[in-house]
């Protein structure tokens, strides 16, 4: 528990353009978006600053990395298809697949507490909204008519 709000502590301390903190077993971990490589990409490291592991290398915008909560997979926001959609890839940068697709943005995205959900916020009919899907992208519903965005579920 300790180290549960250790992880939890620094999660909250670090930096902006830290996105997610995750991993249900063995130490906790940091996914954040760095420009360090010239373009934004997506990187891990260990909850105490080391072991730093970049996760996505392409000439592409790859950010606002969201830990699933079993910390197998982490779902993202790319350009890497010329605007904005959400992908998903394991923990350690493999297995990539994009859940959206279509021709305006969609990102942002959150695992609901059970992992079965992802919300993300979507221009698909205009306006931002908060939309949601199945976590393999399929079922997506629009949940807000009026207006939303950087949606997160409760724990």
């Amino acid at each position: 528990m300790l180290r549960f709000v250790r992880s939890l502590i620094l999660c909250s301390l670090v930096s902006v353009s830290v996105f997610a903190c995750g991993g249900s077993s063995g130490p906790a971990q940091i996914a954040f978006q760095s420009e360090r490589d010239g373009d934004k990409e997506i990187f891990v490291m260990d909850a105490d600053g080391t072991n730093v592991r970049q996760l996505t290398d392409n000439d592409d915008w790859d950010g606002i990395p969201s830990w699933s909560p079993d910390g197998k997979k982490i779902a993202f926001t790319s350009d890497r298809d010329g605007d904005g959609e959400v992908f998903v890839m394991d923990a350690d940068g493999t297995n990539v697949r994009q859940l959206t697709d279509n021709d305006v943005y969609d990102g942002f995205p959150s695992w609901s507490p059970d992992g079965e959900l992802i919300i993300f916020d979507s221009e698909r009919y205009g306006d931002k909204e908060i939309f949601v899907m199945d976590s393999e992208g399929t079922n997506v519903r629009q949940l807000t008519q009026q207006g939303g965005t950087f949606a997160v579920y409760k724990p």
